[in-house]
């Protein structure tokens, strides 16, 4: 099949959407199929052999880490040349609708998947005014839903998600497909004390993602005193870069933590791999997962995962069996979950053993495979 991204973020943006259209795009081409990328300029025009179309785009001043794409108006020119079985965008604004144009000239089957609530994002927008911030909210849902309707087929990365789409007014059919992650890009590297050498850890707890406030990063920090208390030399390390990173920084001055925690900014691949392999548990506090795979990530380094009890968060971790669960924003129940497992190796070496077993039922070549399944169908 001939299939055409469209997406309003892709490499050398880092973040999950890049990552799992990545990781999509590699596996349908291995498995035979044919790939093109349209995504925001500057940017290489391929990727790994992938074709990337590359159109003009602006740094979103409220959001800087995102860059909204010009519209574009002609479309004829876009597809000259070029057929389609599939048309999958990944991203309700100028591109998304870029590529649902093309989809109803050309009468392809159109496939969009839903990766992350743009509700989340609009406090960037208006800051601490409430109200704002709530209406804001509404007319991005009201937007959400009516351009999700114009879809043939709406994917989302969990159950959590449909659910919620649905309640929100979603019509058009759903299914769940997650992004699987390729074990053998954790098995290639090494575990290495180098890592640890280098960032002077010894015991350490791990936070990757994205720095902005849907993550809910102080919980973790405000976290550390109830931790440190117990376990003094513990260290938390937290990687990437966002749009809240000086005020991190200055809550992390304020509670007295700066030799307790350390910021790395955003990590070379294999050395975040390095850093899963050798910490003793990764956090995640978000309340904007609608799949998390970064807890994917690392689990397939065998790393037991401490989460928040919260959309989609769950449906990767199970309590007690490859991680724990606390609740939204309960900075001390996050504390006594993330000490059981540093008190305890015999606990730890559990969850590190099925929290492997997941990330293996979790494969990029299964979710890819049901992923095609999917466009068949609408091609039928």
């Amino acid at each position: 099949m001939r299939i055409a991204f469209f997406t309003e973020t892709f490499f050398p943006q880092i973040n999950g959407v890049s990552t799992s259209i990545a990781s999509f795009a590699k596996e349908l081409v291995k498995q035979g199929h044919e790939v093109e990328l349209f995504a925001p300029a500057p940017g290489p025009s391929s990727f790994e052999d992938i074709p990337v179309h590359r159109f003009r785009s602006f740094t979103f001043k409220p959001y800087p880490e995102f860059r909204a794409t010009l519209p574009v108006l002609r479309v004829s020119k876009i597809m000259k040349g070029k057929t389609f079985d599939i048309v999958h965008t990944h991203g309700p604004f100028a591109m998304g609708w870029l590529g649902q144009k093309i989809a109803k000239k050309y009468d392809i089957p159109s496939v969009s998947t839903f990766h992350t609530p743009i509700s989340d994002y609009v406090q960037y927008l208006f800051g601490k005014r409430k109200r704002l911030v709530l209406f804001g909210k509404h007319i991005a849902w009201k937007y959400t839903v009516f351009h999700y309707n114009s879809y043939d087929m709406v994917l989302t990365p969990s159950y959590a998600i449909k659910h919620l789409l649905m309640e929100k007014g979603v019509k058009a059919p759903i299914e769940v497909i997650r992004t699987g992650i390729d074990l053998r890009q954790f098995d290639s590297v090494k575990k290495s004390d180098k890592i640890k050498e280098a960032y002077g850890l010894d015991q350490y707890i791990l936070h990757t993602g994205r720095l902005s406030y849907e993550k809910n990063i102080s919980d973790v920090i405000r976290a550390m005193p109830s931790i440190i208390k117990e376990k003094p030399s513990v260290k938390l390390v937290i990687t990437s870069k966002g749009p809240i990173f000086n005020e991190l920084k200055a809550l992390v001055s304020e509670l007295n933590l700066k030799s307790n925690i350390i910021f790395t900014g955003y990590v070379e691949n294999d050395d975040l791999i390095r850093l899963y392999k050798s910490a003793e548990c990764a956090v995640i506090a978000s309340e904007a997962e609608t799949q998390g795979i970064v807890i994917l990530e690392e689990m397939a380094c065998s790393l037991p995962v401490v989460g928040a009890n919260y959309l989609a968060i769950p449906e990767t971790i199970e309590d007690g069996k490859n991680g724990f669960l606390f609740e939204l924003h309960d900075e001390k129940q996050m504390a006594e979950k993330i000490l059981t497992i540093l008190d305890s190796k015999r606990t730890r070496n559990k969850l590190s053993k099925n929290a492997r077993k997941t990330a293996e039922q979790n494969t990029i070549e299964k979710w890819t495979k049901k992923l095609v399944q999917i466009y068949e169908k609408l091609n039928e």
